[in-house]
């Protein structure tokens, strides 16, 4: 491995000329972004209004979407004068975007996008579209708020994400590159056994980032292991925590470890970076020269100060694939404070998870996330957990167990959970080896199923193994082109039943070559797994009802696609 380079040689040489190469406003994007955190809140709210209006005009002449939202909604563009006016403009969801397909992508002629995706916390993914001409807007947002923790272009960073250990080689080799004139090391969430973790320590001390950046329950776990092993000589200058709920107890875990402060972030795939905290770590400024934030509660009007609500965004760059109005399904407690670092900017005061991140008693009090992080270290010896209702009457309480754990501690949480939920809530409690993560690499410790039941969704049926690969992490390798056709997604669950010998075995899709007919296990699924065995591969999802699409293929020896298997004559299921 190469030495890191000289940040001063990245900041005052690479990165300048790189970005002249692009040919792109990184640089200027960011010295205006720096100057407009310091205006007045007036002076902000008259630059995103500016920004709002512009874009909505631009969307009601190019997007057929919002022509049509316009005319349902009987508003014309220079209708919208004021907030309250544009509040009069319907919602946008995920489902809308899926069923709008291309008529919420710009017609105009002038404007680029780029394609990407998003698993969200629901595992679900959306497919939706950035600006180019945002890219460095949206890139320079993220250096400001850097720049808010002492660290600047060039400085090392070490990411602690959800990062595929499985990817093809030119993507690997590509990212490497371009990771190391970035200063920047990655260390996959996908692999936090005690092995790696020991390994990431290692390659932490050696590297010495000056920002760590991480999923909060990654950060939590990682710095409890080094905790255990007394490593605590990893001194990066801040550190960041994004992609989750932030709790008070990994706070105070991961900071005492690392001996700096945590700067909370929230953002999201579709928009990056849009809020965070400052030095003063008293609420999360929105970087509303940006984005047009909202709290909305459950009637669907504005939340007052201190109330909860969901967060809705419209993104004031992305013309291409307008997001306005744009529910992320996240929650949310906004202020009116104003913060003493003397930004402008307003302040959330903090972020409360997912809005389907509680459980519903049978009275229908909603019990959220905090109560269940907290009834974690209500007794000793739990070292991770996981919460899942498929029906209002009860719950499932998953635990990793620790050293410490006793069989009694089931009687307290029990009667804890109780005192919260009603006497009669059931309780189910199962010890398990390993929670396994989101195909994002995050942890989710809520799961609420209500009113669902599991049915299929995919089948390939008797295809035959071609290989196995048992020193690659665990995973089942599918021809990219067979998993299309089947409807599984990359790095999603399944259930391989082999015929050959009668094993069934859960583990995760990973990408293969298209057109190639691969089916190979790797990792512990190569144990049970043989080549020449012939299996069946199934995923399968929560539904109210049955699945109106079961996309069930039968392949030849040679994995190669032959027909869509059906109950009803002609249909595709």
């Amino acid at each position: 491995m190469f030495p890191p380079l000289s940040p001063i040689l990245i900041r005052n040489v690479i990165y300048p000329v790189y970005r002249g190469f692009r040919g792109d406003t990184l640089l200027a994007a960011l010295e205006e972004l720096e100057k407009n955190q310091w205006l007045s809140p007036k002076e902000l709210e008259d630059l995103w209004w500016k920004r709002l209006w512009s874009l909505i005009s631009q969307s009601a002449l190019y997007v057929p979407y919002y022509r049509d939202a316009f005319r349902q909604a009987n508003l014309k563009s220079e209708d919208i004068q004021n907030p309250a006016d544009f509040e009069q403009l319907p919602f946008l969801t995920k489902d809308a975007i899926r069923g709008a397909g291309n008529r919420i992508v710009s017609q105009d002629p002038l404007r680029r996008g780029f394609a990407s995706s998003t698993g969200g916390s629901t595992g679900e993914p959306l497919y939706f579209y950035g600006d180019v001409a945002a890219g460095p807007i949206r890139r320079a947002n993220t250096m400001r708020g850097y720049r808010w923790m002492g660290v600047d272009i060039g400085d090392r960073q070490a990411m602690l994400w959800g990062m595929h250990l499985d990817v093809p080689l030119r993507e690997r080799l590509v990212s490497t590159v371009k990771n190391y004139f970035s200063n920047i090391m990655y260390l996959s969430t996908f692999d936090m056994s005690d092995q790696s973790m020991l390994g990431y320590a290692s390659r932490l001390r050696k590297y010495k980032p000056r920002l760590f950046t991480g999923y909060p329950s990654a950060l939590a776990l990682f710095a409890g292991f080094c905790q255990g092993r007394h490593i605590m000589d990893i001194r990066p200058r801040a550190i960041i925590s994004s992609g989750e709920e932030l709790y008070e107890s990994q706070r105070e875990l991961i900071e005492a470890v690392f001996g700096c402060r945590v700067f909370d972030r929230y953002g999201s795939r579709e928009f990056a970076n849009v809020a965070q905290e400052c030095d003063e770590h008293r609420g999360l400024h929105i970087m509303n020269d940006l984005f047009y934030v909202e709290i909305i509660a459950a009637n669907g009007k504005r939340a007052n100060e201190g109330e909860v609500g969901e967060v809705v965004v419209t993104d004031l760059s992305n013309y291409y694939m307008p997001f306005i109005r744009y529910r992320t399904g996240d929650l949310a407690v906004s202020t009116g404070g104003i913060c003493k670092c003397g930004r402008g900017l307003p302040l959330l005061d903090r972020i409360e998870g997912r809005s389907f991140d509680s459980i519903v008693t049978p009275e229908g009090k909603h019990v959220g996330a905090f109560f269940w992080t907290w009834l974690s270290r209500a007794v000793p010896g739990i070292r991770r957990f996981q919460i899942e209702q498929r029906e209002r009457s009860g719950i499932v309480f998953r635990f990793v167990p620790g050293p410490e754990w006793r069989a009694e501690n089931e009687r307290r949480l029990e009667s804890k959970i109780r005192e919260t939920c009603g006497e009669g809530f059931r309780v189910t409690f199962a010890q398990v080896d390993d929670i396994p993560l989101t195909v994002s690499g995050k942890s989710k410790f809520i799961i609420s199923n209500i009113g669902e039941r599991l049915v299929a969704k995919s089948k390939i049926h008797r295809a035959t193994v071609t290989g196995e690969f048992p020193e690659r992490p665990d995973g089942i390798i599918i021809d990219v082109e067979l998993m299309d056709l089947s409807s599984v997604s990359p790095g999603e669950k399944v259930l391989i039943v082999d015929m050959t010998n009668g094993e069934r075995v859960d583990t995760f899709a990973v990408p293969g070559p298209k057109g190639s007919g691969a089916i190979a296990a790797t990792g512990a699924t190569a144990k049970r797994i043989r080549t020449g065995d012939r299996i069946s591969i199934m995923a399968f999802t929560w539904a109210e009802g049955p699945l109106e699409r079961f996309s069930n293929i039968l392949v030849d020896d040679a994995n190669r696609f032959v027909k869509f298997l059906t109950e009803i004559a002609g249909d595709r299921i």
